[in-house]
């Protein structure tokens, strides 16, 4: 693996997003290594629990890569591009082990998206996150905005999409979106637990969710995603945003 790399604690899982000097930002390649860690995973019966992470400081994850995400995509393209994130981000929400982000950095865009899709997320003490995509002409293109709706109120959700406002650790534990705050990951709350413990509360949490309805709510996500991707909007966005880099 080059841009992930996963270890193993007490039969704990921690998955670590491995692209520091691109702010841990998603590639295509990531995402193919994260899916063969996730299928792993998924297989291993001896596995307690999933935590990711990422390699820094600064982010835990800017979302995806503009190199590969960029503005000149058509929509078929965008959607071929978005969608294996899509399944992965579901294959992770529907675990049958309990699965925890822990954001060492600021979050942006898809880096939220990601933290969503696991059960639980703790937070780096200062950091900030932001589900920003209306700012950039489009919505979620990874279906996080469908899970953002089953992890806080749905009220809470929609004003934080539409706005697409980036907000420190203290709000989005007040949102309910961070579990906690901690300036180092902490494993505690899974290997002080039993396997069976801990598959049980993850069953009793996904017979809360009706998993069909959620895969469609992404699928649909996704779909709008990549419609609105050759917008003007968008494009003058991407571009803004390259703009500013360069200078």
């Amino acid at each position: 693996m080059e841009t992930v790399y996963v270890t193993y604690e007490q039969y704990v899982a921690v998955v670590t997003l491995n692209r520091e000097d691109k702010r841990n930002a998603v590639s295509r390649q990531m995402t193919m290594e994260l899916r063969q860690i996730t299928e792993e995973i998924k297989a291993n019966e001896q596995v307690k629990a999933l935590v990711l992470t990422s390699r820094g400081e600064r982010a835990f994850c800017s979302g995806g890569d503009l190199k590969e995400l960029h503005g000149d995509l058509s929509e078929e393209e965008a959607y071929t591009v978005l969608s294996p994130m899509k399944e992965l981000l579901y294959e992770i929400a529907t675990l049958p082990v309990p699965t925890l982000a822990y954001l060492n950095g600021e979050a942006r865009g898809g880096g939220c998206e990601l933290a969503t899709a696991c059960d639980i997320r703790i937070g780096k003490e200062g950091s900030r996150f932001g589900f920003v995509q209306g700012k950039l002409g489009i919505v979620p293109g990874w279906g996080g905005g469908a899970l953002l709706y089953e992890r806080i109120s749905p009220v809470q959700a929609f004003h934080w999409l539409t706005a697409s406002e980036v907000i420190d650790a203290e709000e989005a534990k007040q949102l309910g979106w961070l579990q906690g705050m901690a300036n180092e990951l902490d494993l505690g709350i899974f290997t002080t637990r039993s396997r069976e413990q801990l598959r049980f509360w993850k069953k009793q949490l996904m017979e809360n969710i009706d998993t069909s309805v959620l895969y469609r709510k992404m699928e649909e996500e996704t779909r709008q995603s990549a419609a609105l991707w050759p917008s003007e909007a968008h494009k003058k966005a991407v571009n803004a945003f390259f703009s500013r880099k360069n200078k």
